[in-house]
């Protein structure tokens, strides 16, 4: 075990150099590096496959099977391991090197193309994506293509399990919104009305950022087209958000990003560059992100916390308000057309539109030049509007230009869990509301570093809430939206 553990130190190493590699790419690079930067990428890229798929490594892992009284975390360090090679060894090397290529120029090219709202010049990347990612479930051999690509980012569902979930909540979240849109508390919401300088709507989110415990020592903030977190290693972690000064989006997106930082920071770091230092999956991530985001972010007992230091922050926009109208303000329910403002009430159902389409693309064959009609159309039918743009609609996500296919549905899956959780802190912390509207955000994060994030991969989110019950998450909504 401790010649795998040295082993893999060096694979995590050359994680570093990419993610750093990554974020630069997003936040600082010269637009005229992106040539060179895609090779460099693909490089390393190709360099971790090979260190990971090494027959040197193989051996190491038949020998550590073949070891006698195995201690439980041992077993689970190795069933991680051994699934971990297994989808390695599942792809070629060259396979590889050409999606990492790829999706540097796809990326690139996606933000130029959402400035400029010019789809034609993002298509054929994204086909090519679609292609190289439709090839790549084939290596996996699973029962659906999708499959394939959902199982790298939690390999606790697929598609059949997933659609079954989210027609469930889909019901659920339908009758919930047409009961709050007749009830209009969160309907008839005054907005805040810009501007909101920039400057001032950076010093908010470090100031949430530092009170839910991110420490500045281990973080930076810095902006991007979309907003992302990315772990640099377990002492470096590096988030974004982006700003406008007609809105305050800025703050639920920093929000979502520390509590993916958060995680990563608290992971147990004995164990580098093994799967007992990862997240127990993508979905499990999702449910830190928009645990801090939503089920704290967005309470009243939050808006109590915040209220002060946006009346300082923003005097001439908070004036008239109150805890309460902010409260209200937080989780104004109307449909929009955009997933990263999206309100609760609503935000899942963006993602049930993304789960479809990609569902559409490989198990159906649905091609990149048909996807904005599937758009418009499913926006009409859940939503009830429609794009007028494409920057607005199909090209406002980054995720399909970094070829990240089968990563939507956990966000939903996170909230299911973070409603879950909820469920289960409220029995274990009774004065949660009571800490929050004071600034006490310490109880909650020990909470989650001691039952989540110091557990690495050795558990599952069975382990953690059980089998995945949409009723927890709508008990949650309704006990804010009906309470």
């Amino acid at each position: 075990m401790e010649k795998i553990k040295s082993y893999l130190e060096e694979y995590s190493y050359l994680k570093s150099i990419q993610s750093l590699l990554h974020w630069d790419m997003e936040t600082m690079m010269p637009e005229g590096a992106i040539e060179d930067r895609a090779k460099r990428l693909s490089y390393i890229q190709g360099k971790m496959h090979a260190h990971i798929t090494n027959p040197k490594y193989k051996k190491m892992l038949k020998e550590f099977s073949a070891l006698d009284k195995l201690s439980k975390l041992q077993k689970s360090l190795l069933k991680e391991l051994e699934w971990d090679f297994k989808l390695s060894s599942s792809l070629p090397q060259k396979h590889v090197e050409e999606v990492s290529l790829a999706t540097s120029h796809a990326s690139h090219t996606w933000s130029k193309a959402k400035k400029t709202n010019d789809l034609k010049l993002f298509l054929p990347q994204l086909q090519k994506l679609i292609d190289l990612k439709t090839r790549e479930a084939g290596f996996y051999k699973t029962k659906k293509p999708y499959d394939g690509l959902i199982q790298l980012h939690d390999k606790e569902f697929n598609s059949a399990q997933i659609t079954k979930i989210f027609n469930h909540l889909k019901a659920g979240l339908t009758q919930l919104a047409n009961e709050v849109k007749e009830d209009g508390r969160f309907v008839n919401v005054k907005d805040l009305k810009g501007p909101f300088p920039i400057e001032d709507q950076k010093a908010i989110s470090l100031f949430v950022a530092r009170k839910f415990g991110l420490p500045e020592n281990h973080s930076r903030l810095d902006i991007s087209t979309h907003p992302f977190s990315i772990n640099i290693s377990p002492l470096d972690q590096r988030i974004t958000t982006r700003y406008d000064v007609s809105h305050l989006d800025s703050l639920s997106s920093t929000m979502h990003e520390v509590g993916h930082a958060l995680y990563e920071l608290n992971l147990p770091r004995q164990w580098e560059g093994t799967p007992l230092q990862e997240a127990v999956s993508l979905s499990v991530h999702e449910s830190q992100s928009r645990f801090w985001e939503n089920i704290i972010g967005r309470s009243r007992a939050f808006s109590h916390f915040i209220f002060p230091e946006m009346m300082k922050s923003f005097p001439k926009s908070m004036k008239g308000m109150d805890p309460e109208k902010l409260f209200h303000y937080f989780n104004k329910s109307v449909p929009g057309l955009i997933r990263v403002e999206s309100c609760e009430l609503y935000y899942n159902l963006h993602i049930i539109i993304r789960f479809e389409i990609e569902e559409m693309i490989f198990n159906q064959g649905l091609k990149a030049k048909d996807i904005p009609a599937i758009w418009s159309e499913l926006y009409k039918k859940y939503l009830g509007i429609i794009p007028k743009t494409d920057a607005e609609g199909i090209l406002q996500d980054s995720h399909w230009a970094g070829g990240a296919f089968g990563y939507f549905p956990t966000y939903t899956l996170g909230n299911l869990i973070s409603g879950s959780l909820f469920v289960k802190m409220k029995k274990q912390l009774p004065d949660l509301d009571k800490q929050i509207s004071k600034g006490e955000f310490a109880p909650t994060l020990s909470y989650l570093v001691k039952n989540i994030h110091s557990k690495g991969r050795s558990i599952t989110s069975t382990d953690l809430v059980g089998e995945l019950d949409v009723n927890d998450y709508l008990y949650y909504l309704k006990s804010k939206f009906q309470g």
